[in-house]
């Protein structure tokens, strides 16, 4: 009894003190993708499904769309675009009201899409796969990485020419001439990378399974993993809304803040143990996180007081051997 008295009352304050607010998705399918273009308008896409609001999420309308969907994007108030299993990619011309299927010429799981402009665009998939559009997603065409045994898992665009992917064995490759050469790096670990996300030319950030967190203060050419910031759970999502401050999600309900450019963190209240694959902010203030059961979860103040975590210092010692243990609940 006394053991269910604490779960219970952890429960109810974890709940009181939260400061993202669940909304209601109008389906139990996970979700994979948020984006938003403004305080009111924005898009989440998942299993089967896109979703549209008008009102910052008070209400969601749903458009049945084929497929496993992975990632949304919009280059503008009306034109969109998502990435999804089985080499499909679905273009909307008129603000997520409809959505049309585009030749991708690929038949492998596209996980992540990011465009520069309304013309040129980037696709990462699993196999090694990445995709270019130079005509707005009219057309597609392959791009050669020498990598076919990477799955990518997220790009990055910087600009027309250079693109970001990363993916599993801890891979991060870079183009800085539109796709022709392929610069790799790795940390030569078995944890996928999932996301990437850069303050500016030079300074970007990567983070994946078990709470790895990457660095890079010269474009890419070199990066750096100092501390991890979680013990054994993954971060799916990374997003910046300035030079200073972002946030993180991803397992067990996990949402991450930083205010000092990823020196320091801190852990907000979500109430939920829900798994999360994204992050959207669109101020410092405001923005929305979305999940596994149709979870969204939106906050109005930045997630409220923070909690500090403390950061697990790496070793700089080379280990003589490597032993395989239990490691529930990460993937291998």
């Amino acid at each position: 009894m006394r053991a269910a008295f604490l779960i219970s009352a952890f429960i109810f304050l974890n709940a009181t003190y939260s400061q993202w607010f669940a909304q209601n998705s109008g389906t139990i399918n996970e979700l994979k993708s948020v984006y938003f273009l403004n305080s009111n308008t924005g898009f989440i896409c998942g299993y089967y499904s896109v979703l549209k609001t008008t009102n910052g999420g008070q209400n969601w309308s749903i458009s049945q769309v084929e497929g496993r969907h992975n990632c949304v994007t919009f280059v503008n108030s009306n034109t969109g675009f998502v990435s999804s299993d089985s080499g499909k990619i679905y273009r909307s011309t008129n603000a997520g009201n409809s959505w049309e299927a585009l030749n991708a010429n690929s038949n492998s799981h596209l996980t992540s899409i990011s465009f520069i402009n309304d013309q040129i665009g980037v696709a990462s998939g699993y196999g090694g796969v990445a995709l270019k559009t130079t005509d707005g997603g009219s057309s597609w065409n392959g791009m050669s990485t020498g990598l076919p045994f990477v799955d990518f898992l997220s790009v990055k665009m910087t600009g027309s020419s250079e693109y970001y992917l990363t993916g599993t064995g801890s891979y991060i490759v870079k183009t800085t001439n539109g796709g022709a050469n392929w610069n790799a790096f790795t940390l030569n670990e078995v944890n996928p990378l999932f996301t990437i996300e850069f303050l500016n030319a030079n300074t970007g950030f990567a983070t994946g399974c078990c709470g790895m967190f990457l660095t890079t203060t010269n474009a890419g050419n070199n990066w750096t993993m100092n501390y991890y910031l979680s013990l054994g759970f993954t971060f799916k999502s990374l997003k910046f809304i300035n030079n200073t401050t972002g946030f993180l999600a991803g397992d067990n309900g996990m949402i991450f803040r930083t205010t000092n450019a990823g020196a320091w963190w801190d852990s907000t209240v979500t109430g939920t143990d829900q798994n999360f694959y994204s992050v959207f902010m669109i101020d410092a203030n405001t923005g929305w996180a979305v999940g596994n059961y149709g979870t969204i979860l939106k906050t109005t103040n930045g997630g409220g007081t923070g909690y500090t975590i403390g950061l697990n210092q790496l070793s700089n010692e080379v280990p003589s051997e490597f032993i395989l243990f239990q490691n529930y609940p990460n993937p291998f």
